[in-house]
């Protein structure tokens, strides 16, 4: 006799618990006993939530995550009768935890919290801190406008239309901050004050110690801008040319990359932007699903003005991964817009973690990217490339200058406005 497997509530063939009831049925009433409000039902506001969880494709892994987790149920309980206001705010209140932020990543996802910048939320949180641990007030002072007035608004510019803040970007100003305070505090050991910074202390400064004092130039030019100090020269940091991945080790790269056995879908389509396009991991792991498109010849790939087209091979790893994107089986990530989804809802894989596993395979990505641009600048004009390629003009002939290609007088990057008046 064939054996019954279907749920006895539902009537639907699928996995089910020892009871007979399928783990749909099973989640859809620990859902609706969970988010309950005083009044039985569950609030508006809270439903698509709940709708999320309930018609998540395995949701056996939701009822999972509900079991073994006592935090979960205490939250979305606490949720659903008011006990936590549903605002960012009051999760914000909350000792920290992954769970929460897991939660609270479900909630933006499904509208039932407004979206923000979570970078731009840690710089602030960070920064708090960090000027609590400043002993002298006017370097506190100072500090604090400058990171409020300078930095902070910065990284808004960047967050506007709601495109998040970088990782690198995030980092950056995190370091930006720690030298300009590490600066005002070598300059209170020598006696002096922000306004009595004369030139051969910043000479005295750059002139000395790690190559991170160059990062003060930032907070330097703002001081002169703000007119906090005379005038003075501020060495402006040169771009370095960084590791360069030989011709030998970049193919060899792009052979691992399109034969690898082992290494995820997801890592073998993040290093072939890097080796094929130069594109920065930064970059890449932030690209939607409309960077992509099938067009007459193949896989095509959007990253500046024009779609370019994937060279076939390297396209068939590209829709493997698209095909199978990690973690949409989930509540966490249902349509989503991200090429490479991370753990956390709606975003993206950790950039830093990409770069060490890529590495491990022997792609280090500066090198690498390095090394396809020196090669696409041996092949078409720089600003040709930039914009093809998404990248400024600028960014291109610094390739350029290092390859030793005869481009360097291309008459759009002598424009004042760049090409086609960008």
């Amino acid at each position: 006799m064939p054996l019954d497997v279907r749920c006895k509530r539902c009537g639907e063939e699928n996995l089910a618990s020892d009871s007979n009831v399928c783990w749909r049925c099973l989640l859809t009433d620990r859902i609706n006993k969970l988010l309950a409000g005083p009044d039985g039902e569950i609030p508006e506001r809270l439903r698509p939530l709940a709708e999320a969880i309930t018609g998540m494709p395995r949701p056996n892994s939701g009822w999972a995550w509900i079991h073994m987790n006592r935090r979960v149920p205490e939250l979305l309980r606490g949720l659903a009768v008011g006990e936590i206001e549903l605002s960012h705010d009051a999760l914000d209140s909350l000792p920290r935890s992954r769970t929460i932020e897991y939660l609270r990543g479900l909630l933006v996802a499904h509208n039932c919290l407004p979206w923000r910048d979570e970078h731009l939320i840690a710089y602030g949180r960070w920064l708090t801190s960090k000027l609590d641990t400043i002993p002298d007030a006017d370097h506190r002072r100072l500090i604090e406008r400058y990171t409020r007035w300078h930095v902070m608004r910065r990284l808004r510019r960047d967050d506007s239309d709601q495109q998040p803040v970088t990782a690198n970007a995030f980092l950056r100003a995190k370091q930006h901050t720690t030298v300009a305070i590490q600066f005002l505090q070598w300059l209170g050991d020598r006696g002096r004050s922000l306004d009595e910074c004369s030139q051969h202390d910043v000479d005295a400064w750059f002139g000395n110690g790690t190559s991170t004092r160059g990062h003060a130039n930032n907070f330097l030019y703002w001081a002169l801008k703000q007119r906090l100090v005379s005038k003075l020269a501020v060495p402006w940091a040169p771009h370095g040319n960084g590791p360069l991945a030989s011709e030998k080790d970049h193919v060899e790269a792009l052979r691992a990359l399109l034969l690898h056995e082992t290494l995820p879908a997801a890592h073998r389509a993040i290093g072939i932007m890097l080796v094929l396009f130069g594109q920065p991991l930064a970059r890449v792991v932030t690209m939607r699903m409309d960077d992509f498109r099938e067009g007459p010849n193949g896989l095509e790939v959007k990253l500046g003005r024009d779609w370019i087209d994937v060279p076939e091979a390297a396209a068939a790893v590209i829709r493997v991964h698209l095909a199978s994107r990690p973690g949409l089986s989930t509540a966490a990530n249902p349509d989503c817009p991200l090429v490479f989804p991370g753990r956390m809802p709606g975003r993206t894989m950790h950039v830093y973690s990409v770069a060490t596993i890529l590495r491990a395979s022997g792609i280090p990505a500066m090198a690498t990217r390095s090394r396809a641009w020196i090669q696409m600048v041996r092949e078409a004009p720089p600003a040709v490339l930039a914009d093809a390629l998404g990248v400024t003009p600028q960014t291109a002939m610094r390739y350029a200058e290092r390859a030793g290609t005869d481009y360097l007088g291309y008459a759009a990057l002598r424009s004042p406005r760049g090409p086609e008046g960008a």
